[in-house]
């Protein structure tokens, strides 16, 4: 039977703390050398921007929008625009949003180097054994490809999920399943690494099997099935495939 398994990207893949450090750090860089002012000051722009969007963006926001592609795009344009108000810059004439966004991305994702310790051996080993590996986040699927290109680990995904591939936000079950309808695969054989809750019982609730991850801390063991070093990871897929006759 084959397995295949989903890995969510922060929490998971990378540590949000340390990737959220370099992030600013970057962003200030790029938008200096382009744009002039001071490094810090756009760090801290982009990492004002970024902490109350997340804190704010719910679900009646979301709804305004018809599909993803046009959150995101909104998204884009709103991001630049916050960034030269926070930053207190007149913003240039002429400038492409879009364009700047997707430089700027370009520019930093790259360049992080935040991978939990212990993944990248893990997923080596485990395609090594035969797995599908894929990845089913909040991020945009071209964002998290420049993430694994630069985990140096892109080669051993068979596609990489973001709410943009299928048009279905990462907020219920209905994203799992759309994915395991667009890969043609059944539920009972997919396994699901996230560190959130809510998301592990989306999955759960669409027929896939699930482990947390407790790496960071931020998030109290609450299924059978945990790691808290992914070094073990391996070992504790064997054991779920095992406690389920997989």
């Amino acid at each position: 039977m084959s397995i295949t398994i989903f890995f969510d990207d922060g929490g998971v893949l990378n540590d949000n703390r340390i990737r959220g450090k370099q992030w600013k750090k970057l962003v200030g860089e790029y938008y200096y050398s382009r744009f002039g002012g001071a490094p810090e000051i756009w760090g801290e722009a982009n990492h004002k921007l970024i902490t109350a969007f997340f804190s704010d963006f719910k679900g009646e926001k979301r709804r305004k929008f018809k599909n993803y592609e046009d959150f995101y795009t909104d998204f884009k344009k709103k991001m630049v625009l916050g960034m030269f108000k926070e930053a207190g810059k007149n913003l240039p004439k002429n400038i492409d949003l879009i364009e700047v966004f997707n430089s700027t991305n370009q520019f930093v994702i790259p360049k992080i180097r935040s991978a939990i310790p212990g993944i990248i051996e893990s997923i080596k080993e485990l395609s090594s054994n035969g797995f599908s590996l894929c990845t089913a986040a909040g991020a945009v699927s071209i964002e998290m490809k420049m993430y694994l290109e630069g985990m140096g680990i892109i080669q051993y995904f068979k596609k990489v999920y973001g709410p943009d591939l299928i048009n279905k936000w990462k907020s219920n079950q209905d994203y799992y399943s759309t994915i395991f309808k667009n890969l043609n695969i059944n539920p009972r054989t997919a396994i699901i690494i996230d560190d959130q809750p809510r998301f592990l019982e989306a999955a759960l609730q669409a027929g896939a099997n699930v482990i947390q991850s407790c790496i960071t801390g931020e998030f109290e063991p609450q299924y059978q099935f945990y790691v808290t070093n992914m070094e073990k990871l391996p070992q504790i897929i064997n054991d779920l495939l095992k406690f389920h006759n997989l």
